[in-house]
């Protein structure tokens, strides 16, 4: 990939163009190395070779979207330094990916190209396993003073920069120098964790949140013959039940903030957390989403693990032939630490699901969305949030809220004399309560603090119900006093184009 692809994110903001042929190249080595892992019959070692070598080739591995932030001084380069390697999300990544590729088939490339296993081991010294060793100050370790989240970056870099040591350092000192950095960086992780086990990033980052945090618990249990196991803590099996607890129907999840609709979470990920934590809802879960997509489904995603990928190998056969039992899903949730409620009309899964959120504005992958909802049918959508387009310079800049995709504007919120909500921890629900009541579900909170003071709102106090008897419906009551009222505007997302029917919709 030539100089200028990379320049591209420094000179224009795109970050498409050079990520698509960066995360091809690993799709590929991915898929080359598991099939020839399957099947050991030499037909693909030529092309495997072939990959780990361009990869090895590359002057980085580190995103241009990422590296200027790892450099001590000076940073606002256009191409990577070679001189100061530094850890990314995806230089782990990378790393993982020929780590796994060495212990994979290290026997076979040794007897058909020697050098190549050697470039493997040096590159991943070079370019992994000495930086973590020696920095500290990768703000995703979270071992000094960060302005940063630590967010899905914690367990996702940290999990995979272990896989490098446990796969491919061949110094016992080292590895175990490596554990006790990456323990170290998953307690901060978990000390800045929801306690009701609540992912602020959603659902579509939970994957690589607290699913990553899963794979680094598990790595560690296995590698210590599960003398070291946490998956009785509570805080642990919340992490893993959260899904279920925001999960509507199909491939559809609550997805405030960046995240999709259509989460892409591996099943086989899912149904693995669940096994451990003996939680057969979500084993439940995982076998449904598995079975909806199988191992192609894992595919989709540019930036899927070869990980990943043999744990569903590995476990595709129990979970293919996984026969659910007949149980109900609940008809209600409130984490009310990160504050989202979900509420059905029935214990089937039919009818009315709502999701609704209070929260404050400076969450992970934040919107300004405090007290926004979403409204599905049957399974289906009807009132959305419609998530986040492709990621550019922007969105994670001081512009990030001139997209319009951030702001309340497009969210299902009010509108008060033509201002939206303001981004900021300091910009919040209050007030808050959540109560099911058999027959109805309502979350009430004060959503004026969220609003600047321009906008000139004393009170906004909305409230959410889902009703279940009778004629089921979900009602949304907005009571507020103005300082003025120059324009007041309700905002609907709508999956569907309305139709007006004289005065209904």
């Amino acid at each position: 990939m030539p100089a200028t692809l990379y320049m591209d994110f420094f000179r224009t903001g795109n970050r498409h163009r050079f990520e698509l042929p960066y995360f091809q190249r690993r799709q590929v080595l991915a898929i080359l190395v598991l099939a020839e892992w399957l099947q050991g019959e030499g037909r693909f070692l030529d092309d495997i070779i072939n990959g780990v070598w361009a990869i090895c080739e590359e002057s980085s591995w580190v995103l241009p979207a990422h590296h200027n932030q790892f450099y001590r001084t000076n940073q606002n380069d256009p191409l990577p330094r070679t001189c100061e390697p530094v850890i990314d999300l995806f230089a782990a990544e990378t790393g993982a990916l020929l780590a796994w590729s060495l212990h994979l088939l290290g026997q076979p490339l040794e007897q058909k190209a020697p050098a190549v296993p050697h470039r493997i081991l040096g590159e991943l010294g070079t370019r992994i396993l000495d930086p973590y060793l020696r920095r500290d100050d990768f703000w995703w370790m979270g071992l000094l003073e960060t302005s940063h989240s630590l967010g899905n970056w914690v367990p996702w870099t940290t999990g995979n920069c272990l896989r490098c040591f446990l796969l491919a350092e061949p110094d016992a000192k080292r590895r175990l120098a490596a554990v006790r950095k990456g323990l170290r960086s998953l307690d901060v992780y978990l000390g800045e964790y929801s306690p009701d086990g609540g992912c602020d990033e959603g659902p579509s980052y939970w994957g690589r949140s607290g699913g990553s945090l899963f794979e680094c618990l598990e790595m560690l249990t296995l590698l210590t013959d599960e003398a070291f196991d946490p998956f009785q803590l509570e805080l642990i099996q919340r992490i893993g039940q959260y899904m279920y607890k925001v999960h509507i129907a199909g491939e559809y999840f609550v997805n405030f903030a960046d995240g999709s609709a259509k989460a892409e979470v591996e099943g086989s990920l899912l149904y693995c957390y669940g096994k451990r934590i003996a939680d057969p809802d979500l084993c439940d879960l995982g076998a449904q989403l598995y079975q909806l997509s199988g191992l192609w489904g894992q595919l989709r995603p540019l930036t899927f693990s070869l990980g990943r990928l043999i744990r569903s190998a590995l476990w595709h056969g129990e979970i293919e032939a996984y026969s659910k039992a007949e149980r109900s899903v609940s008809a209600y949730h409130w984490l009310e630490h990160v504050q989202v409620i979900t509420a059905r009309e029935t214990t089937t899964g039919s009818g009315f699901f709502l999701g609704a959120k209070g929260g404050h504005n400076g969450e992970n992958h934040n919107h300004n969305d405090v007290g926004s909802y979403i409204v599905f049918y049957d399974g289906f959508p009807l009132i959305i949030d419609v998530g986040v387009e492709t990621y550019t310079a922007q969105t994670f800049s001081a512009k990030r809220y001139e997209l319009w995709t951030m702001r309340s504007n497009f969210h299902n919120l009010p509108i008060m004399n033509g201002r939206g909500q303001s981004p900021g921890r300091s910009f919040h629900a209050a007030h808050v309560l959540c109560r099911n009541e058999g027959d109805s579900a309502t979350l009430t909170m004060d959503l004026s603090p969220a609003y600047p003071g321009e906008a000139g709102v004393q009170n906004l106090t909305r409230s959410l119900k889902l009703k279940r008897k009778g004629r089921a419906r979900i009602l949304i009551v907005d009571q507020y006093r103005l300082d003025y009222a120059d324009s007041i505007q309700f905002v609907f997302m709508l999956a569907h184009k309305p139709q007006l029917q004289g005065d209904t919709v």
